[in-house]
């Protein structure tokens, strides 16, 4: 699943030649206003914006138009001046070059058709140390930092190993795939940023990323929704902006219910390349056929069965957990020293190895006490006189638990949150094959 996730991220990237098209054409527009006769005076810099300065863009669908490129300028505009004006200007001096006679002012912008490019160019107004950006139909400014966003972007990135932005580019390619001519789902930095909100703290493998972001949005949004409220998507670079102001709640709530049909996906029917491709569309690999499990049956015992096991402890906490908010994965060391990540009911491992199940969690379950309960099956777990089953606290950093495998068999664990003396969280089972 991780070698298919890595070629689906490596098909939906942008080709080298879009990345180079638009790395000369971005150059050479920024470089003719700098040097235009008239608006030279006007211009104090530029640069690339959006989605290809924060390295977040996918490639176009086979049947799209043309590839969407953002320029800033910054100006010596003030916000005393009319919106309209400057975009005129702008527009106007833009429209001296022959190569940029499709220029043509829209609501924040001029807009410019180029041979597989449409190019907005925004021009910025200053006042004090801010930038602002004006609109034409309201005639009025409103504050805006998109070089903030951009590094926001790139510390978002850090602190979470590099997989934030392939994370936010597989979000955008679902959103593409699902989302309906003439709805307008949340995109953008708008998505960026609540895909920000909603990442786990743990870095896992990709497929628990995603999932455990879904899983975060539909219960960080659902209330909302639920009482005809759009939610709050807070500016990173200017706190206080509501980046989901121009949603809809209809919009919105279709959002949701795409998130929801996904975990329902998900949870029916496990992380396999099939559901992947419902979810992500028909770009995801098929994957390859999952081998048969070379445990007997004396050991494998069914799913139903080890469940059920009379060793299994109950839980002492009320439980209030809303469906599974926690995703488990497991990274394995054999004696040989050969490492490798494992889900559940994945393949077979021999025993002596050591394993550490980590928790994928939420934002909002960071302050929650986090418990393990491993639970063993097979005749030879309980001939030893281990079939454990008890609540244990993590002994790992993270919340995350070591263990050893020491018997062959089927076994399982499962990881709870827990605040105040209350589950609100919990993953599925775990299910881990020792032979």
């Amino acid at each position: 699943m991780s070698d298919d996730f890595a070629k689906f991220l490596s098909d939906i990237e942008p080709s080298s030649s879009t990345v180079k098209e638009i790395s000369t054409s971005q150059k050479s527009m920024r470089g003719y206003l700098s040097s235009h006769e008239e608006y030279s005076d006007r211009y104090q810099s530029s640069y690339l914006s959006g989605s290809y300065a924060k390295h977040t863009a996918i490639r176009p669908a086979k049947d799209d138009g043309n590839r969407d490129v953002n320029i800033v300028v910054e100006t010596d505009h003030t916000t005393d001046g009319s919106p309209a004006d400057a975009l005129e200007e702008l527009r106007a001096a833009l429209a001296d070059a022959s190569k940029y006679s499709t220029a043509h002012v829209q609501t924040h912008s001029v807009g410019i058709q180029l041979s597989k490019l449409d190019i907005d160019v925004v021009p910025l107004a200053k006042e004090g140390e801010s930038w602002y950006v004006g609109d034409t139909k309201t005639g009025q400014w409103s504050k805006t930092n998109p070089k903030g966003h951009k590094e926001w972007s790139t510390e978002v990135n850090g602190q979470h190993g590099g997989k934030y932005k392939p994370v936010v580019k597989i979000l955008k390619w679902w959103r593409r795939e699902h989302c309906p001519e003439g709805s307008r789902w949340p995109k953008g930095i708008t998505l960026e940023k609540m895909a920000a909100d909603n990442f786990p703290e743990e870095t896992g493998p990709y497929s628990d990323l995603v999932e455990s972001v879904f899983r975060s949005m539909h219960d960080r949004y659902s209330d909302d929704l639920a009482s005809g409220v759009v939610p709050f998507v807070d500016d990173p670079s200017l706190p206080g902006n509501d980046l989901a102001a121009s949603y809809s709640i209809e919009d919105f709530r279709e959002f949701d219910g795409e998130l929801v049909s996904a975990l329902a996906l998900l949870d029916e029917s496990g992380s396999t390349n099939e559901v992947w491709r419902k979810i992500l569309g028909e770009c995801f690999p098929v994957g390859a056929s999952k081998a048969e499990l070379p445990l007997s049956a004396s050991v494998y015992l069914p799913t139903q069965r080890a469940l059920a096991v009379g060793w299994r402890e109950q839980l002492p906490y009320v439980m209030k957990a809303k469906g599974f908010g926690i995703q488990v994965y497991a990274e394995v060391e054999t004696r040989d020293g050969e490492s490798f990540t494992i889900h559940s009911n994945d393949r077979t491992i021999p025993k002596g190895c050591a394993v550490v199940y980590h928790a994928l969690r939420s934002p909002s379950l960071r302050n929650c006490s986090i418990r393990w309960q491993i639970v063993n099956t097979g005749a030879e777990a309980i001939s030893a006189n281990c079939p454990r089953g008890e609540i244990e606290p993590p002994n790992e950093n993270n919340g995350s638990r070591r263990e050893t495998t020491a018997y062959t068999g089927r076994h399982y664990v499962q990881c709870f949150a827990i605040r105040k003396g209350v589950c609100i969280a919990l993953s599925k089972e775990f299910f881990i094959n020792v032979s």
